[in-house]
């Protein structure tokens, strides 16, 4: 019974932690768009660090923040229209 309850708080525990993580990962070599809220845009040094997210209806939701770095960035910040909950974005396309 002991094990099963380890085992238990391990998988939840494992579970938390892949919740807590961002859906984009803009640090990938393919060229992408990405979408965040314009007032959570920031500068970071050479990075924009944003809630970025891959898909626009996702960035609508998200608030993890992710860093771009800006020589990684071919077109943006750009307009990219209103989400639902009254949210302004703003998107990227990377190299």
């Amino acid at each position: 019974m002991m094990k099963v309850l380890a085992v238990a708080g391990v998988l939840a525990v494992a579970g938390c932690a892949t919740a807590n993580k961002p859906a984009a990962t803009p640090g990938s070599a393919q060229a992408a768009t990405y979408y965040c809220w314009k007032d959570k845009l920031a500068t970071d040094g050479d990075n924009l660090v944003c809630n970025w997210e891959s898909v626009r209806s996702t960035a609508c939701d998200a608030s993890y923040p992710v860093p771009i770095s800006r020589s990684r960035i071919a077109v943006g910040p750009s307009d990219a229209g209103r989400c639902n909950n009254g949210q302004w974005l703003v998107m990227v396309t990377t190299r």
